[in-house]
């Protein structure tokens, strides 16, 4: 599988690079999202952040919010890229006011396939951003006490996970949801 994955400064690249063991990955910067959206990629992945936030960021970040648009393929943001497709369709994120960070419980919201029957799980969360309003574009398929944090689009291959699957894998659901996610758009 050729993957690209826009890293948009997460601190540990290693951990997203152990979830695509075995895979072509490229890996592009912000300011290089018009070459990943030009090659042939199989799947697309948006880092989490540790540099910058979305909502004081919009010109800069206006290159990857088109290629969320355009994109064909299937995409996976994380975090801060989570945050992005949100933003992209016209939905809103709220400030917490400090930085989450630890293992939470998420619940999952209906039956999807993805979950593989759980109504709850733990991940990995580390962000001071929550997602606000959903877009109608969007749906909200797991949430905790912080907001939403399993999205899909509609009609596109596209997911949101708020929380970060490549950490602490060893504690939480996050790299099997990873897999099954995978497993549902085709991959």
């Amino acid at each position: 599988m050729n993957v690209a994955i826009i890293n948009n400064g997460t601190k540990e690249p290693e951990k997203l690079l152990a979830l695509l063991a075995g895979d072509i990955i490229e890996m592009f910067a912000p300011e290089r999202v018009a070459d990943a959206l030009a090659g042939p990629h199989d799947l697309v992945v948006l880092s989490g952040s540790s540099h910058m936030s979305v909502m004081h960021n919009l010109d800069t970040l206006a290159p990857e919010l088109a290629l969320i648009r355009e994109c064909t393929s299937p995409l996976l943001g994380i975090c801060f890229g989570a945050e992005l497709l949100t933003v992209a369709y016209s939905g809103t994120l709220r400030d917490s006011g400090h930085k989450e960070k630890g293992i939470y419980e998420i619940f999952v919201e209906g039956d999807a396939p993805l979950f593989a029957g759980r109504s709850a799980f733990e991940a990995y969360e580390g962000h001071r951003w929550a997602i606000d309003a959903v877009p109608p574009e969007l749906e909200v398929l797991a949430f905790s006490a912080m907001g939403p944090e399993v999205i899909r689009h509609r009609t596109k291959p596209q997911y949101g996970f708020q929380f970060h699957p490549e950490k602490m894998c060893d504690l939480t659901y996050g790299d099997e949801l990873f897999r099954s996610f995978l497993k549902e758009v085709g991959l």
